[in-house]
């Protein structure tokens, strides 16, 4: 009876073998330890960023701090190294609700359509998204490159330095005249460069290996400034193209319903024209 029961613990499969020796001798198998790892740091995580008290610190700013967050966040200089760099979400997260307005303005403006969902919907997801997700990004980016510095850290960061996307923007949509980019560069070197350089040094100040610095830098510079560049020419131009499209069909239209009111005029005015002739010609 006992060797009935050893041949029935036998499994057919080589992988079932594999982990009944491994709990036969009491070790757990690899896969086992992999995924109750992974479970319990998902469990953690959800239950870490579902908790409202876990956020609420970063909320917690004072309207002075915040002003004053603003304006340094268009001041380029290199911080100390012992600065105490306190992450804070509260700005970051009205900077990104302006700039989903005015995004929205510059949909209506320019008749943008939606297929699937509506024009708020998709300047929110342009907006927090490329928040977010760039953060996620210079994150990533950051560990790589060992620098001192947390997610939530990048993310009031590169939140505070959209500050700079929402005034060329702004600007850009209400004195934009025309197809001329002149004023929009301008803004766009000026305001939105000193924005991506204050971030670039801030990040790069945190960086210890000296060969990376750059690198990062780079990087950072590079998100910053084309995001900016392609929220002005995938809205704005838009809306100007359509204003002129308009403008031309409009004048096409009313060339076309001149020609074609005259073109059944034109025989009745030679009719008219040779029986004047020959009136002309009788009484002569």
């Amino acid at each position: 009876m006992h060797e009935n029961l050893q041949k029935r613990s036998i499994p057919a499969n080589p992988d079932s073998n594999q982990q009944t020796i491994s709990l036969e001798s009491g070790l757990p198998s690899v896969g086992s330890i992999v995924w109750s790892a992974g479970r319990t740091r998902a469990q953690q995580a959800i239950n870490l960023y579902a908790n409202l008290d876990y956020l609420r610190p970063y909320f917690d700013v004072e309207p002075k701090e915040l002003v004053h967050r603003l304006l340094y966040s268009l001041v380029p200089r290199w911080p100390s190294p012992d600065e105490n760099m306190k992450p804070e979400l509260y700005g970051p997260s009205m900077i990104v609700f302006t700039l989903a307005a005015i995004l929205i303005y510059q949909m209506k403006l320019g008749s943008h359509s939606v297929q699937d969902g509506t024009l708020i919907g998709t300047s929110f997801l342009v907006c927090f998204g490329y928040w977010i997700g760039s953060s996620f990004a210079i994150s990533s980016m950051s560990f790589v490159c060992n620098t001192r510095l947390t997610f939530m850290q990048i993310l009031s960061i590169n939140g505070y330095a959209l500050f700079s996307h929402t005034i060329v923007l702004l600007l850009a949509t209400f004195i934009h005249t025309g197809h001329d980019h002149l004023l929009f560069y301008g803004l766009w070197c000026i305001v939105g460069g000193v924005a991506a350089i204050r971030m670039m040094l801030v990040i790069m100040a945190r960086t210890i290996n000296p060969r990376y610095r750059a690198l990062l830098g780079l990087f950072v510079v590079a998100i910053h400034m084309f995001f900016l560049l392609y929220l002005h020419f995938a809205y704005h131009e838009l809306a100007e193209t359509i204003s002129h499209a308009m403008n031309d069909e409009a004048t096409s239209a009313n060339d076309a319903a001149v020609k074609s009111v005259l073109a059944p005029a034109s025989p009745a005015a030679d009719v008219l024209a040779r029986s004047k002739d020959r009136l002309m010609a009788r009484n002569s």
